[in-house]
């Protein structure tokens, strides 16, 4: 009876701090539960919470805990009510906090990882505001970015640049206790979780049985990364002692020894390769373990947005079956928060490489020494440079970049206004954006001087000559075009054409020289490719663009 009485009192004791916490005065949380919203333009996220004595903080970091879940959305700019149907889901969740620097107190806006779930707490697959069915999801809170775009921004340049990143859409959330007392909890993203998924990141599956020949090979994914919590998550690089590498799939309860071998033993192949004299070789160098292209691009990204974790933290690589190519490619971007002119460590700084630099933030986490090593290869760099120049005349161009940036303000600028009140953060969207458009340009225009290497274009003799005398028509077109060359320029000996990815699609042979010259590529994807022409004189590239 006394013990009964004394948990009682202590009930009593906690929901005294409980309601001393709710009305500001303990600084727990910065705003009542009152502050709630009725309707929004983006998709609603409704969470009913279950009873806790820490309402302030009522999902814990593990172990997941099941909570009620209404997502409603009624279309693009279309005004969604917290009373309309639940359109897109409507059922249980598993739902846990996610980061580790944003689980401190002051991040009043927590982040989180769920899962959909049937009634008897079984994973189930299902859409998600028009993302492909999966039953793994994200929501992140961007408390600590002003922008409140620097993942979505990164994500959405990645998979113009032709590779998978998560899919994102923004939301408003907001939770209701055990009472139904609404509380608006502010400006969210919902997005994919990286994933081995057909859809997601789209390798070769590995189980328990996949121990030898082309099976054990591939596909994994794993990352430069570290992993506290995990009694076996990854490894220490043989040649970095600083580097630490986690498996995340398959995961380390998960991998066999078999799979953890051969891993370890193709990524310290790479690097014993890198660190020789003949690292540079065309085929026995490092190109016989990466994809360059993809590393090339991994490198832009990380540079150009300035990302205070850059190359040590969250950078994800894939390698998959040797019959399906078998390279280390290094995708898919993820963990964009402390990027885009953070701050801290002279990372807001729109001058310098980011790869040297170091931070007290993350002093524990190196960078590898992959990043500099390849930039000692006077090929690598030759390629580099044309890979950016590619990239400027498209995806990185600076009104491409703008363009998303505007359409984000303006889709989610009420929004914005709803989640700064909510924080009491003193800026609107249009200052952080117009702060982030003025460093981008600066970033872009040094990067611009400073990138290494000699592209090809600008090496040749005869450049001028062969430029200006090439038309390619239509442009665009459907996928044939017309190569003609006027006067008495020289005779154009073979043509290629790669995609966004650096890929070579198509190569032609052109022996009689006769003109025009058809080039086909109806048969590949709508998008921006590039163009390849050589003479005896040099070579020129030009940009083509399939349409339908």
């Amino acid at each position: 009876m006394k013990k009964q009485y004394s948990t009682f009192l202590l009930f009593i004791f906690l929901g005294f701090i409980q309601l001393f916490a709710q009305s500001g005065k303990g600084g727990v949380i910065p705003v009542p539960f009152a502050t709630k919203i009725d309707s929004s333009k983006l998709p609603l996220v409704l969470m009913k919470l279950p009873f806790s004595w820490t309402p302030w903080d009522p999902i814990p970091d593990t172990p997941k805990i099941t909570v009620d879940l209404g997502v409603m959305d009624k279309g693009y700019n279309v005004m969604n009510h917290v009373t309309d149907p639940q359109n897109v889901y409507a059922g249980k969740i598993g739902i846990e906090k996610r980061g580790s620097i944003s689980q401190a107190f002051w991040y009043t806006q927590k982040s989180y990882g769920f899962e959909l779930r049937d009634t008897l707490g079984n994973n189930i697959d299902s859409v998600m505001l028009g993302m492909p069915k999966e039953h793994d999801w994200v929501l992140y809170g961007p408390f600590d970015d002003h922008t409140l775009m620097r993942n979505v921004l990164t994500y959405q340049l990645g998979r113009d640049m032709g590779y998978w990143t998560p899919r994102t859409k923004y939301c408003e959330v907001q939770w209701y206790d055990w009472t139904w007392t609404a509380d608006y909890r502010g400006l969210y993203v919902m997005m994919e979780k990286i994933k081995k998924d057909k859809h997601r990141v789209n390798i070769s599956t590995l189980d328990n049985n996949d121990n030898a020949g082309d099976s054990l090979t591939g596909g994994y994914i794993f990352a430069v990364d570290k992993n506290i919590w995990a009694s076996d998550s990854g490894w220490v690089s043989k040649k970095d002692t600083g580097v630490f590498f986690t498996y995340k799939y398959p995961k380390g309860d998960n991998i066999t020894s078999q799979q953890k071998t051969y891993l370890k033993a193709y990524v310290d192949s790479f690097e014993t390769v890198l660190k020789s004299p003949g690292f540079s070789n065309p085929t026995t160098g490092f190109r016989k373990y990466i994809d360059e292209t993809s590393f090339m691009d991994f490198f832009f990204i990380q540079e150009l947005s300035k990302n205070i974790d850059s190359y040590k933290r969250s950078a994800y690589l894939t390698k998959d079956k040797n019959s399906k190519g078998g390279k280390i490619k290094a995708s898919p971007l993820w963990d964009f928060n402390s990027a885009w002119n953070i701050h801290t460590c002279g990372f807001d700084a729109d001058t310098g490489w980011a790869y040297p630099m170091t931070c007290w933030l993350n002093s524990s986490f190196h960078v590898p020494f992959w990043w500099g090593r390849l930039l000692q290869d006077s090929i690598y760099v030759r390629d580099l440079k044309c890979r950016w120049m590619q990239l400027r005349a498209t995806v990185l161009d600076t009104a491409h970049i703008f363009h998303i940036m505007d359409s984000i303000s303006t889709y989610i600028g009420p929004a914005s206004v709803r989640h700064f009140n909510r924080y009491t953060i003193n800026t609107s969207l249009k200052v952080e954006t117009d702060s982030l458009k003025n460093w981008i340009t600066a970033r872009l225009k040094w990067m611009d001087t400073h990138m290494p290497g000699n592209c090809w274009n600008t090496e040749v003799n005869g450049l001028s000559s062969i430029e200006n005398s090439l038309s390619i028509y239509p442009n665009p077109s459907n996928g044939k075009f017309q190569l003609s060359v006027s006067g008495n320029e020289p005779r154009i000996n073979y043509v290629t054409v790669n995609n966004m990815l650096g890929e070579e699609i198509f190569r032609l042979s052109v022996t009689d020289h006769r003109l025009p010259i058809t080039i086909d590529i109806s048969g590949h994807l709508n998008g921006v490719y590039f163009m390849k022409c050589y003479s005896d004189s040099g070579s020129v590239s030009l940009k083509v663009v399939k349409t339908e």
